[in-house]
């Protein structure tokens, strides 16, 4: 019997892990894509003639077509960037859900959590736990996205090691914990964490439930949670661009630039770049990014110049992969 365990036990990790590198190999294009477009700073430039409004930096609209572009400026590469922090990601996220809740809970680019009914002391001590897990894995998945190097491919501790000295700053690779009180970053992931374990399940709670035979007691009941969480994507879309704004934001300095339009070679103060290690764009960058000069000073401050320079829409940015990952979490 115990052998039996073992085999099964091996069997079901072998399936986990083959079907976490196919999820991931699929998704990260479409998640890179979309945290381009978010991160994407386009502010309103001056118009030529009267009422015509202009923008400064490459205008970017659709996931489509930031897939296309990065395509043509990166390369085939260039849409895979994040993919091996998003494995380990996806990887410590279900092994934390196992241990707390006893089920596998996974956060795509759609943004939706899916975890399994549990107490209200389980699911609070997982929110916390999420927050705490996602919040560093957030600002290395979306550096690696959008950074301008071409990051090494190999898999290994001294590429690793290289990859998170170019896009964190010498301050945070020392102490990685200062991660943690980037200004507006955890009010921004802890706010949405709690609104998607907790608010949402708890609307469930009390909306939907099941017969004996696991079918939906009440369909009416049932569209009025998918109306809810439809509607949900108003409030969490721009807590999710927010989170990838401030995400991308160095607070402290660093040598290595985050635009390749410097000297070939040499970073933002000159630093020599590592051997290996080039311009992901040789010409051009795939996203224009706010000057480092002017930080967003916390989730507040993020939004209001978010809207006063790149105009409200700016925050909803691929509201509807949300919408749609928000109501396919319904049914789970």
């Amino acid at each position: 019997m115990g052998f039996e365990f073992v085999v099964t036990l091996v069997a079901a990790l072998i399936v986990l892990i083959v079907a976490m590198f196919i999820g991931t190999a699929f998704t990260t294009p479409f998640h890179g894509a979309v945290i381009r477009l978010r991160a994407n700073y386009n502010p309103k430039g001056v118009g030529l003639e009267e009422g015509q409004e202009n923008r400064v930096g490459p205008t970017l609209t659709t996931v489509l077509g930031t897939l296309q572009r990065t395509k043509r400026v990166e390369g085939w590469v260039g849409l895979w960037k994040g993919a091996y922090p998003s494995l380990c990601y996806t990887s410590l996220l279900s092994l934390v859900s196992i241990l707390f809740i006893g089920a596998a809970s996974t956060k795509g680019p759609k943004g939706a959590y899916t975890v399994p009914e549990a107490s209200g002391l389980k699911m609070a001590l997982f929110t916390v736990v999420l927050t705490l897990i996602s919040l560093p894995f957030t600002v290395i998945i979306n550096r690696c996205i959008i950074t301008p190097y071409a990051l090494p491919m190999k898999p290994t501790i001294a590429n690793a090691k290289l990859s998170l000295r170019l896009i964190l700053t010498p301050d945070e690779y020392a102490k990685p914990w200062t991660l943690y009180i980037a200004p507006g970053l955890m009010a921004s992931v802890g706010i949405h964490a709690i609104w998607v374990t907790i608010v949402a399940r708890g609307v469930k709670w009390l909306l939907v439930s099941y017969d004996e035979l696991g079918m939906i007691n009440s369909p009416v009941l049932f569209c009025l949670f998918l109306i809810f969480q439809l509607a949900s994507s108003i409030f969490l879309t721009p807590l999710e661009v927010l989170s990838t704004r401030l995400s991308i934001q160095r607070n402290s300095y660093s040598p290595y630039a985050v635009a390749s339009q410097h000297e070939s070679g040499m970073g933002a103060a000159g630093a020599v770049l590592p051997d290996g290690v080039g311009w992901a764009g040789l010409e051009e960058d795939v996203i224009g990014l706010r000057p480092e000069e002017e930080p967003y000073e916390g989730f507040v401050d993020a939004a209001r110049k978010i809207v006063e320079e790149e105009g409200a829409p700016a925050l909803w940015r691929a509201w509807w992969l949300t919408a749609l990952g928000n109501v396919l979490s319904a049914f789970s």
